[in-house]
């Protein structure tokens, strides 16, 4: 019993005093601080799980021929869906769930992954009459932007082997 009495001693010297006011308002502060800060850290931990668990899912699709591309994507965005209601997380919407798959995509892309190119029907043949035609192909378009954007401009720096010619005119201009 005397030491309930002693601690009902102290905590009525800290009520007298207002040192145990000043904990507490202290408490509080520190909380609604940290709150944020803890919020915005648990939600980047979740956005990682989600990134991590799409790169999984990207690639599971991307291995599979028998789908179109439209086909993956849609697959991937019900996966990782489906990962986040598994999860609890009811702020994902749609839209955030199609910007982490394509982010995901697009680091897939990235690692080198991607080495498939997707299945295209093929084209069927034209006659020689048709083919004379003046309009250009996707392929030929590519290829003349290509070599138009690879002339080279004036202010390019001249290769190493000139650059004594350049200062030997200098000089004689001097």
């Amino acid at each position: 019993m005397q030491i309930f009495k002693q601690i009902s001693d102290i905590f009525s010297w800290l009520q007298n005093t207002g040192i145990l006011a000043a904990l507490v308002a202290l408490i509080i502060v520190v909380v609604k601080q940290v709150q944020p800060y803890l919020k915005i850290h648990i939600k980047n931990k979740q956005i990682n799980q989600l990134t991590d668990f799409a790169l999984t899912t990207v690639t599971k699709f991307a291995t599979l021929a028998g789908l179109s591309k439209s086909d993956r994507k849609k697959m991937s965005d019900k996966d990782v869906a489906d990962f986040a209601a598994q999860l609890g997380l009811t702020w994902v919407t749609p839209e955030i769930v199609d910007s982490i798959v394509e982010a995901a995509y697009q680091q897939f892309k990235k690692l080198g992954y991607d080495n498939h190119q997707p299945q295209t029907s093929p084209e069927p043949t034209e006659p020689a009459e048709k083919s004379a035609t003046p309009a250009q192909t996707p392929a030929s378009s590519a290829s003349a932007v290509a070599q138009s954007s690879t002339a080279k401009p004036e202010s390019v720096a001249q290769p190493a082997s000139e650059a004594p010619k350049t200062v030997e005119k200098s000089d004689a201009n001097a």
